[in-house]
């Protein structure tokens, strides 16, 4: 009896089990894509510091475009550091 049922629905199962498979790959991307753009939108923050800071390291301690000082320095200086 259930042999028969498989044999005579195999292609329905199979058919089924697919598109159950396709519905939580599809779930599992649309979490996935909002993880993503959560975290991409946590990082820009970073992003806008982090090339603050290598712009003001860029400027820092130039005289006729010779480096004057050492990196610590320049990032100690460009945090608020100094006198």
């Amino acid at each position: 009896m259930l042999k028969e049922l498989s044999d005579s629905h195999k292609y329905l199962i199979c058919a089924g089990l697919s598109t159950f498979s396709l519905i939580f790959s599809a779930i599992s991307l649309i979490y996935l894509s909002k993880s993503v753009d959560d975290l991409s939108t946590n990082l820009e923050s970073i992003s806008i510091w982090a090339n603050t800071q290598n712009e003001c390291i860029t400027k820092t301690f130039r005289i006729d475009g010779k480096n004057t000082q050492g990196i610590p320095s320049k990032v100690w200086s460009c945090n608020g550091g100094g006198e």
